[in-house]
């Protein structure tokens, strides 16, 4: 599978956000971008979880995995020459 099905399937970047990664530029940001959502997440589904609203806490765990499996492709195009070089992803 393409690195750009790849973040399309996972649904957490925006269409610009996916073209600029695939063309090899903003992947640092994109990368930085995904740890604060992965933050903010991570905090609201504690949140929820103690004040036992357990449906939300599931939600925000989904979301939690989804940027993180995004921050792992992206740092895999990082240390891919071929997207550094020609952005051919």
């Amino acid at each position: 599978m393409s690195y750009r099905r790849e973040l399309e399937r996972m649904t957490t970047l925006s269409s610009q956000d996916i073209d600029d990664a695939c063309g090899g530029s903003r992947i640092p940001a994109l990368i930085n971008h995904c740890v604060d959502e992965l933050l903010e997440l991570t905090e609201l589904a504690d949140e929820a979880l103690t004040e036992e609203r357990i449906e939300e806490h599931v939600l925000y765990v989904q979301e939690v995995s989804a940027w993180r499996e995004t921050a792992q492709l992206l740092r895999r195009m990082a240390a891919d020459r071929t997207v550094r070089s020609t952005g051919a992803a």
